[in-house]
């Protein structure tokens, strides 16, 4: 719109998106074709007007509810004048009015919105350029103020992160898009792809309304009510071969979740946990452990025991870098973590294989953890945890340790995780040892780990000298299972007093569904220290997983 008689379009496009201005309106006089009716006044309204229309695009961006009603308004009136055609009319003398009246459907939604406005009586002279160039000044300015109002509420932006479900179409060459292919088929190797479902951090800017607002509130309410979560775990144990009793074991563990947000940035967590079931470990007695999360809470009087397995409060602060954790911990959850090996729920069972055995933690207990992260690829953290789960002398044989952690894109631009840890084990006359972590992906589909570990092998305040561990996971194995994964593990542990333990396992996960899982896995002990046995254990086994 690049003339002044356009203007009860702009005005109407501008008050049908806020209703709450009153601004006063009137009929357009009729100026003359025959004489120049634009004045050096009108000529800087219509700059002004110009301007405005600018102000209004650079909007749009912002205000796209806004642009989408103008759009629907616009709409309507050609579709008004479409079937109202208006004859030109002619003003007191005679002369042809450049710019019609508006049919009355448009005029009755114009006044409807817009006020009357009283102007005073002018002399007849003055109708022709008094009277529009007055208001033409009241509306332009109440346009302003319009525009002013509209980008101050469009700037109030607020950065968010959200972890949102996302779905990619992958074909069996580890290609991923966002969308499908043509028929289905991958854009790179033409080979055919299949959905999965996959969790992603997204950050955008947004401007709440106050709808938006109140839900907000509704679920920080939400959050403060205490979430209940379930996970139970089964695990099947054949001995195949081994120079000890070959018999089949069975274990199962139950981990009642209760989580709260007391506060902003802060969780409460309490853990329960039930298990049932030695697993092989028993018989076989080695250090790597083929079962870690067998230890069954069952008294000798055959009655089943719950655990407080954790109980911790943990807040953010510094704008989320610094996080503090204080009270019955697993130290485990913190340091030595690693992607592919960390949990014997979902990944490897053999304990060798969850945790750097050179670790030695004492059981959960109290203790305090700080963790800061740099958001920039470096993060450090530090705990302290007491040996006694009693509660009582607390600060006597403390458990130390500290872990420098760096998260790289060096490795042919993909993600990878490089911890090293050194730790003080109060309990067993401040031994001391160190150890590293690494997980490195190298492909869409193949992700890499090793471990190593060493401790002071002084006799009686060690177990483990030193051990070393590493392994390969390749996720989505087949085209029809996108979900699913396969790994495989090695590691090698040597014993404090000279003798040295071989453990391997390889597992398949079938990944049915968001909550359920069944892993076949096959594992083996070379050389067994913990009994002396220079045979090798061979075990099959199973495990469901379930969670909520």
């Amino acid at each position: 719109m690049k003339y002044c008689h356009f203007l009860p379009f702009v005005s109407f496009f501008i008050f049908s998106i806020i209703p709450s201005f009153a601004i006063e309106s009137a009929q357009t006089d009729s100026f003359s074709n025959n004489q120049p009716y634009i004045n050096a006044t009108e000529n800087n309204s219509c700059k002004r007007i110009d301007r405005l229309e600018v102000s209004l695009k650079n909007l749009e961006n912002k205000v796209d509810d806004a642009i989408n009603v103008l759009e629907q308004k616009f709409d309507q009136i050609l579709k008004i004048l479409e079937t109202h055609p208006v004859a030109p009319q002619h003003d007191h003398s005679g002369n042809e009015n450049k710019q019609p009246p508006l049919p009355a459907t448009i005029d009755n939604s114009l006044n409807a919105s817009v006020p009357e406005m009283s102007s005073p009586d002018l002399p007849a002279t003055a109708g022709i350029t008094a009277e529009p160039t007055g208001r033409l000044e009241k509306k332009i300015s109440s346009m302003e103020e319009t525009i002013k109002d509209i980008q101050n509420r469009a700037s109030i932006m607020d950065m968010v992160e959200e972890v949102r479900r996302v779905q990619e179409y992958v074909c069996k060459n580890g290609h991923i898009y966002p969308t499908w292919g043509t028929n289905q088929r991958c854009p790179d190797c033409n080979s055919k792809q299949k959905s999965r479902d996959r969790f992603k951090l997204f950050k955008f800017a947004r401007r709440e309304s106050i709808s938006e607002r109140i839900a907000s509130a509704v679920d920080e309410a939400f959050e403060k009510r205490i979430i209940i979560g379930a996970s139970g775990t089964g695990i099947l144990q054949q001995v195949l071969s081994s120079d000890k009793e070959e018999k089949g074991f069975a274990s199962g563990s139950l981990d009642l979740l209760f989580i709260a947000k007391p506060f902003l940035h802060t969780t409460f967590l309490a853990d329960l946990e039930a298990i049932g079931g030695d697993g092989p470990d028993e018989i076989f007695g080695s250090f790597s452990g083929l079962n870690d999360d067998s230890g069954s809470f069952q008294d000798d009087d055959g009655i089943d025991r719950v655990s407080v397995r954790e109980i911790w409060l943990q807040s953010f602060l510094f704008d989320q870098r610094l996080k503090l954790v204080g009270g019955k911990i697993d130290l485990t959850n913190y340091f030595d973590s690693n992607t592919v090996a960390n949990d014997e729920t979902s990944q490897f069972i053999t304990s060798a294989f969850v945790n750097n055995p050179t670790l030695e933690v004492p059981e959960n207990g109290p203790g305090l953890v700080a963790f800061f992260d740099t958001k920039k690829g470096l993060n450090f953290g530090f705990g302290l945890q007491s040996a006694d789960n009693s509660g009582t002398n607390i600060t006597d044989e403390i458990y130390a340790i500290a872990e420098l952690g760096y998260r790289s894109h060096l490795f042919f631009g993909r993600d990878g995780n490089y911890r090293i840890w050194g730790r003080m084990n109060g309990e067993k006359n401040d031994n001391k040892g160190f150890g590293i972590s690494i997980d490195q992906n190298l492909s869409t589909q193949f992700t890499a780990f090793a471990r190593y570990g060493a401790n002071e092998e002084d006799e009686g305040d060690a177990e483990v000298a030193s051990a070393w561990s590493a392994g390969l996971r390749y996720r989505s194995p087949f085209f029809s299972r996108v979900n699913d994964e396969i790994a495989l593990a090695f590691g090698m542990l040597d014993i404090v007093g000279g003798s040295e333990e071989s453990a391997t396992e390889l597992y398949y996960k079938f990944q049915l569904n968001e909550h359920f899982a069944i892993s076949p896995n096959v594992q083996a002990i070379f050389d067994p220290a913990g009994v002396g046995s220079e045979d090798t254990a061979l075990v099959a086994g199973i495990r469901t997983q379930i969670e909520f």
